[in-house]
């Protein structure tokens, strides 16, 4: 972004950007069909107090979500940096305008193994009614941050609760329907739905049926799970207003609810955290609150633009056991597992193309697994007595960030950024083979740069 009000428009669009296309190409001009192809590269210098380890320990931070590295380390779009130099983004991809109908996106990214097709959609423009269908591989509109792609994100890495509850962000194929209500003065109001085929890791991860799984006791077993729900594997409902109450101001907010219809975990054996290999099933809720203030300044170039956003996230998953290494008279039993996530920035134009930003994100204030709950009674040996619970609560991730950006011109952009992280880690600390949850606290140190080709930083969103 160039400046702060290309972030407003970032954001906002999210609320109102289709609202005002209906009227944009009017019947006596028909503009031609108009592409814009684009490819982006940025890098970032990385290094930090803990040896270079301290992605990696919020990567794989103690609690609920560290099952995920389990399956690959899910978390690594957000903020997978190792010391030295590292490749952030490489993507390309074209936009296409077609007037009187609507728009198309396509995006390739690129890593150093493969190239994914991360976003392939079509979207009408305003229908009859104010009504919106989009279709397609696409990014949730939940949020105020899920939509946006690396080199569009106000920081350097993406924040906690994108990173750690939604394992990097929403994106499914399906549909996306909008309605955008009669505009009312300065009021816009957006009501959304989206039903998607996704495997999320964070709300909706898919394992299926596991066989020839060797434990970490050393046995060859397969584990029932079952095959991936139909479609839609994720429901979202979602609202967004905003409401431009002073001359150049502008107060944002919205809901949203993310439904995983089925959500699957195998957890391997850590000592000392989880006591033995297990696998659970279930579903998922999760539910976002966002609100955002917004002032244009009065200087050239985002001079004096001042933005402050703040989003709150809450996360159950209701799952079953249905495999366990060496308890398998508690399989069947309920495992819920709660956590939170909040982000909180503040971003301020000092300059022409200069802005500063402060942020501070955590996930897992609320971060606790409750193993049991009446009325589910015990298997052999124990028939007669209702389950205990066994409830465990884990130490919030947390991390206060500072950053400046320069933005070059509207095809560079040079940014540093510096953060204090606390995070839990599960740790052998005496060499007895057993872990324990250890707080570690550590400096990171991100120099950051990144240019575009065809448009500018901003296009798109």
């Amino acid at each position: 972004m160039q400046n702060l009000l290309s972030h407003r428009k970032t954001l906002i669009a999210l609320f109102l950007a289709s609202s005002t296309s209906a009227g944009m190409c009017a019947a006596d001009e028909q503009p031609a069909l108009r592409i814009e192809p684009f490819a982006i590269v940025g890098g970032v210098a990385y290094d930090d107090s803990a040896q270079g380890r301290g992605a990696g320990y919020i990567q794989n931070a103690n609690g609920i979500f560290n099952v995920h590295s389990d399956a690959g380390g899910a978390h690594s779009h957000g903020g997978d940096f190792r010391r030295g130099l590292n490749l952030q983004t490489l993507e390309a991809g074209l936009h296409a305008h077609a007037p009187g109908w609507g728009e198309a996106g396509l995006r390739l990214t690129s890593d150093a193994h493969a190239v994914e097709l991360e976003e392939a959609w079509l979207r009408s423009r305003v229908l009859p009614g104010g009504v919106q269908a989009q279709g397609g591989r696409f990014f949730s509109a939940i949020g105020l941050q899920n939509t946006l792609h690396p080199h569009a994100w106000a920081f350097v890495d993406q924040a906690l609760p994108y990173q750690m509850l939604l394992a990097g962000g929403l994106r499914g194929d399906g549909l996306q329907l909008n309605w955008f209500a009669p505009q009312a003065g300065a009021w816009h109001l957006r009501l959304g739905a989206e039903a998607l085929q996704s495997d999320n890791a964070g709300v909706a991860a898919q394992t299926g049926n596991v066989t020839g799984y060797r434990t970490t006791s050393g046995k060859t077993v397969d584990i029932p799970m079952g095959d991936s729900a139909s479609f839609p594997q994720v429901w979202t409902a979602f609202a967004k207003a905003d409401w431009a109450f002073a001359e150049g101001q502008t107060l944002f907010g919205g809901l949203a609810t993310i439904r995983g219809r089925q959500h699957q975990e195998l957890h391997t054996y850590h000592p000392g955290i989880n006591d033995a290999d297990h696998a659970l099933q279930g579903s998922s809720r999760t539910d976002v609150i966002s609100l955002g203030w917004q002032r244009e300044g009065a200087g050239e170039l985002g001079a004096g633009d001042l933005q402050i956003t703040g989003e709150y996230f809450r996360q159950t998953k209701d799952l079953l056991l249905t495999y366990h290494d060496t308890k398998p008279w508690n399989i069947g039993m309920p495992r819920q597992l709660r956590i939170d996530g909040y982000v909180l920035q503040a971003l301020y134009g000092v300059a022409p193309r200069w802005q500063l930003g402060v942020r501070f994100d955590s996930a897992g204030n609320v971060h606790e697994a409750l193993r049991s709950a009446s009325p589910v009674f015990c298997a052999p040996p124990y028939q007669t007595l209702r389950c205990p619970r066994q409830n465990s609560a884990f130490e919030a991730l947390q991390r206060a960030s500072l950053v400046a950006t320069w933005n070059l011109d509207p095809h560079q952009r040079l940014r540093l950024q510096m953060s204090r992280a606390h995070v839990p880690v599960a740790e052998d600390i005496n060499g007895d083979g057993r872990y324990d949850a250890v707080r570690k606290r550590f400096n990171q140190i991100f120099l950051q740069y990144q240019i575009s080709l065809g448009g500018t930083h901003d296009h798109a969103h």
